[in-house]
């Protein structure tokens, strides 16, 4: 089989993270070759990239492993075409005047996650489209923790939207776009982590069973097994707040990243908002600091508020828009901040902390 070493190179470069280090399906460390695709599998999450092959051998290449070991040499050769010959145990790679061999298993001992989930009467979506509300979510999907629900992305379709929650126990994101179709599906992280690494292109189909979710497009496929159970009734925590305003995203979000600076890893001392008017004065203070900033705001607030958040986590929400504006509102110093894109559906909720007077 002869194929680009670039394209090669690129395509496992986007797999091997999905290469488990430690398996007790050995042949699970490698990237399986098979019918124009490459595959790589940790018998959770299974991701396909389709490669473009410049010859295939008399009557079809077979399948075969290309293991962990040869990625580094892959990626170091240089550019050009590039002759891999296989056999039941072993993969030779040539290119001008490099020749090495690795010893490898049989293919059919790559025993990944087979989706049996048809694409083929799928509604489509443009991948740009869900990738960037993925995006907008993901941040306040719990990386880990006991809590299985929280470490997976929430994505229910009714009423003609397809909506994408996270909710970490500190904040929640809540998007939405328009998508046909009626599914509750708990996704992990990873899975969704990967999906925006991958070269998505044109429109993607998403299908599901009870087990797995599949997302197809012509160049790729992801499946994962599905987080079982019932997700947080979401819907019910974003009630309306009677204090509103509008502020410049980036403004805002630089005055609190340096109010972040002047603070230490060992304290974690919140970040205080003194709302009134046409200014919320922002003040950090520890055991070595006491930073104040006023930042004006778009919109004058209607009721006075001193209210404290995590500075980290409003940062994080702030840094998920992509809007040049958000509108902020409020209820009290023990309740939520509701804030909103100027452009979208996006929504974020940052549950605020104690603070002390001074």
């Amino acid at each position: 089989m002869k194929i680009e070493k670039n394209e090669l190179s690129k395509k496992i470069g986007q797999l091997k993270s999905i290469v488990p280090s430690r398996t007790t399906i050995e042949a699970l460390k490698g990237v399986l070759y098979k019918d124009g695709y490459l595959i790589a599998s940790d018998t959770n999450l299974t991701v396909k990239a389709k490669i473009e092959v410049l010859e295939e051998d008399a009557g079809g290449t077979e399948p075969f492993i290309i293991p962990d070991k040869s990625f580094d040499l892959i990626n170091s050769l240089p550019p050009g075409e590039m002759e891999l010959e296989t056999g039941k145990d072993m993969v030779k790679i040539k290119i001008g005047k490099i020749r090495n061999q690795f010893r490898t298993l049989p293919a059919e001992q790559f025993a990944y996650i087979r989706d049996s989930i048809s694409a083929e009467a799928a509604a489509s979506i443009s991948a740009s489209k869900l990738k960037t509300a993925i995006s907008h979510v993901l941040y306040a999907v719990a990386p880990g923790g006991t809590n299985q629900t929280m470490t997976g992305m929430y994505m229910e379709c009714k009423d003609g939207k397809l909506n994408f929650v996270g909710l970490d126990g500190k904040r929640i994101a809540w998007d939405s776009i328009d998508y046909d179709g009626s599914f509750q599906l708990i996704v992990p992280r990873a899975a969704l982590d990967k999906l925006l690494k991958l070269d998505f292109t044109g429109d993607i189909a998403i299908t599901h069973d009870e087990n797995g979710v599949l997302f197809r497009s012509e160049d790729y496929e992801v499946y994962t097994r599905l987080i079982q159970g019932e997700y947080f009734k979401y819907e019910k925590l974003f009630s309306h707040g009677d204090i509103y305003t509008v502020i410049d995203r980036k403004t805002f979000l630089e005055a609190i990243n340096r109010a972040k600076l002047c603070g230490s890893a060992e304290d974690k001392a919140p970040v205080i908002f003194d709302m009134q008017g046409s200014s919320i004065k922002i003040t950090y203070r520890d055991s070595a600091t006491d930073y104040q900033e006023d930042v004006p705001v778009l919109e004058d607030l209607s009721s006075a508020l001193k209210i404290a958040f995590d500075p980290r986590f409003f940062a994080d929400s702030l840094k998920a828009f992509d809007c040049d504006n958000i509108s902020m509102e409020f209820k009290s110093a023990k309740m939520p901040a509701i804030l909103k894109a100027e452009d979208s559906d996006m929504t974020a909720l940052v549950l605020p902390v104690n603070f002390r007077e001074a």
